[in-house]
């Protein structure tokens, strides 16, 4: 016995996995851009902190999730390549869309342009189905952005504390941090938990020592070799201070530099 989509499921089927991980995305985004605004500030602000990022993507998904039904409306209205590539344009020029929102978006379009508006010979089924994700040897890895002395003590500070295998080299580290191919660089060995790897990147992305991308997520998941970086943060987002254990030992390196 075979078993299919009814028709009128497919749509609500794409539009819960956009939403799902618009939302998620959304999540991970804003905590860390709240998170830098109260990164000095008391304990006892932790709730403020914690209700600014609650509202912020509340709002935020409304926006998304009304962005979303105009994109695929203009799509579907008049569904040629100049149409698509205008409004895939204007989604990935929008601050807070991830790498993961944008491909999930083109997923989510070509099913319903094939299976739901039976467009699947059009212009722009066609042209999404000949879009190719982004390679791993076209990403960038991060670009250190400050003092090469800084980097070389965070380096020194992290072996130190025994945070990665002391037979890694001060040239292997500062190639993942050089700006270059990620396909290029040799992963750092951690010695400590997934959450401290993935956190000790988001505060030098806070503090403005790297900056992030929409392939951020794919950059440190090379750089660690941790896998599901997205969900490893939105697990020390959950806690009370929305940071992972043993935190004050990254925040200690990263203030000091």
């Amino acid at each position: 016995m075979s078993y299919s989509i009814k028709k009128e499921n497919i749509k609500s089927l794409a539009r819960w996995i956009l939403d799902t991980a618009t939302n998620s995305e959304l999540k991970t985004f804003h905590t860390n851009e709240i998170n830098n605004r109260y990164k000095k500030v008391d304990s006892d602000k932790f709730t403020t902190k914690a209700d600014s990022i609650k509202n912020r993507v509340s709002e935020r998904m409304v926006y998304w999730s009304i962005f979303w039904t105009k994109n695929i409306e203009y799509i579907r209205n008049k569904p040629t390549k100049d149409v698509l590539n205008t409004r895939l344009k204007l989604i990935k020029q929008k601050p807070d869309c991830t790498d993961l929102m944008y491909d999930t978006f083109i997923e989510c379009l070509k099913g319903l342009l094939e299976n739901y508006y039976e467009l699947g010979s059009s212009e722009a089924f066609i042209e999404l189905v000949n879009k190719n994700p982004i390679k791993n040897d076209e990403v960038l890895t991060f670009k250190w952005q400050k003092q090469d002395s800084q980097l070389k003590g965070l380096f020194n500070q992290l072996q130190a504390n025994t945070l990665i295998d002391k037979d890694c080299s001060l040239e292997t580290f500062k190639n993942t941090l050089n700006g270059g191919l990620l396909s290029e660089i040799k992963p750092i060995e951690y010695k400590c938990t997934k959450s401290l790897q993935v956190y000790l990147y988001d505060m030098l992305n806070v503090n403005g020592f790297i900056a992030f991308s929409m392939t951020a997520n794919k950059v440190i998941e090379k750089i660690t070799g941790v896998r599901g970086v997205a969900q490893v943060k939105n697990n020390y987002y959950e806690n009370k201070s929305q940071k992972p254990k043993r935190s004050e030992i990254i925040d200690k390196i990263v203030e000091s530099l």
